[in-house]
């Protein structure tokens, strides 16, 4: 008989030990994200966004998890923001498509400090201060030192070549394009290609990797002087999931960051050759401003940006704002 209570014990001992083990893997938070281009689109931010998530779920130990739901495909580009914020989706890696709703995100190409500065001065803080009145948590940049540039049917040598230019372009650009006296034509990214390869547009802007997109068949030039380098896209999450974690799986979400933070650029550099390089042997021509043009070039496009915010903003919301991201 004491045989039998033992082995009795043991067995529901057993069967606790499980229950426990079952309970902790059902127990696993699984994060849903969406991307602003297809994952599978060869592109910096695609990649470092899936270093990020490659972290998180090792960090996780099987109690938090990642995964990409998908791009466009899921919600479109101009949705994304509102699905996250509503808790349709968790994460988002976008770019500045809800500028209209947090006008300080528009400040993100501008900056000319280090991701690890902005982190450490409060600019992304500020972000995430921004953020918080449609329910948003700022994770942390996609990519940075990437920049963007003028992809044409025609060479740009000199500024004087953007006389009159029909170029593809939104609010965000607007100002800077009729800075440069061009003609600035509203379209979204989907209607690049038809639209250069009709004559809609004469040119496009766009970041370097633009294979996958196809302007190598409706372009023959890429102006190789980018703008706004630190580039525009950002990792953001539904805020009340985001507090609603235990701070030890909130660590691991911003551990990861912090780490593919300090990886970021060179995971940039890297891809940004080889795309150039592919670019080229589909017969891309890369061309340059004069010195003294492209420094212009790169002001006329910071300032017309900051010109536009400080009518949404105010002027001591953007002075604030240049004291954390403009290099003295």
């Amino acid at each position: 008989m004491r045989g039998l209570r033992q082995t009795i014990k043991s067995l529901t001992a057993a069967s606790v030990v499980l229950a426990g083990v079952a309970g902790a893997q059902a127990e696993e938070i699984v994060l849903k994200a969406l991307t602003y281009a297809p994952p599978s689109k060869v592109e910096d931010s695609i990649a470092v966004f899936k270093a990020w998530i490659d972290k998180v779920n090792a960090k996780g130990e099987g109690k938090l998890r990642v995964e990409i739901l998908g791009g466009p495909e899921v919600f479109a580009v101009g949705d994304q923001v509102n699905a996250v914020s509503k808790g349709l989706a968790d994460i988002t890696m976008t770019f500045t498509a809800h500028t209209a709703l947090v006008p300080e995100v528009d400040t993100l190409g501008l900056s000319g400090i280090t991701v690890a500065e902005e982190r450490e001065n409060g600019y992304l803080a500020l972000l995430d201060d921004a953020h918080s009145k449609i329910n948003l948590k700022v994770i942390g940049r996609a990519a940075t030192q990437s920049g963007f540039f003028i992809f044409s049917k025609e060479p740009i040598e000199s500024l004087a070549d953007f006389e009159g230019m029909k170029i593809r372009s939104h609010s965000g650009y607007d100002g800077f394009f009729r800075k440069l006296d061009a003609n600035p034509i509203g379209m979204n990214i989907s209607e690049i290609y038809g639209g250069l390869e009709r004559g809609i547009v004469t040119a496009a802007p766009y970041n370097i990797f633009a294979y996958d997109l196809g302007l190598h068949e409706v372009t023959d030039y890429m102006l190789a002087d980018p703008f706004w380098v630190s580039h525009t896209t950002i990792t953001l999450m539904n805020r009340k999931k985001f507090d609603s974690l235990p701070a030890e799986l909130q660590a691991v979400l911003i551990d990861a960051q912090i780490e593919i933070e300090a990886e970021m650029a060179d995971i940039v550099a890297k891809m940004a050759e080889e795309e150039r390089k592919r670019l080229a042997e589909a017969g891309m021509t890369f061309t340059n401003l004069p010195p003294e043009e492209a420094e212009q070039f790169r002001q006329m496009a910071t300032e017309s940006r900051f010109e536009v915010l400080e009518e949404i903003l105010g002027a001591d919301r953007i002075a604030e704002i240049k004291a954390l991201i403009v290099r003295q």
